[in-house]
Parts: C-alpha cells; structure tokens; sequence
C-alpha cells in the first residue's frame, strides 16, 4: 500500500475534512482515505470501494435498505445485582 503526504494545505479544508470525519465516526485519515477510494476506485472494485468508505451508520443502513427493511426485537434489559462489576474495587 502506498502513502500520501499533502503539504500546503488550506487550514479550513482541514478543518472541514475534520469535522467531516467526525460526523461519519472516522478519523482524519479514514476519512481522506474514504473520499480517495470514492473518487479513484477502478471501476471492478467501485462497490467495494463505496462500501469500505462508508462509516458504521451508512453500513448499517445500507445493509437494511438492502434487506428492504429490518425489524428488530431487542431483548429487555436486565441486570443481575450479584454481577462482579469490573474495575471496582
């Protein structure tokens, strides 16, 4: 795999690359990589170039959209009082 250093960059492109990632929960790095597979995928690989690019949330939509839909049942919470907690001491 091959790096990339971008030198003179805009401190606002930066910064709205940052808050970017941020709202995809990605760091700056996953995020640049994400936009540079989008962009550059060769075309055999555009699906999975799109899909690696996607944050958690988008993947998970993505798979339900896929499914046409999800219902999910959720199993009630419960908590066993006699539970060793860890890191309490």
């Amino acid at each position: 795999m091959g790096a990339v250093t971008i030198r003179n960059l805009d401190d606002t492109v930066k910064h709205n690359a940052r808050l970017a990632a941020a709202a995809n929960g990605r760091s700056l790095e996953a995020e640049l990589r994400a936009l540079l597979e989008r962009t550059y995928a060769h075309r055999q690989d555009e699906r999975a170039a799109r899909i690696r690019a996607m944050s958690g949330r988008e993947f998970i939509e993505h798979l339900v959209k896929v499914a046409n839909g999800a219902e999910l049942e959720l199993p009630e919470r419960s908590v066993d009082p006699h539970r060793d907690i860890f890191g309490a001491d």
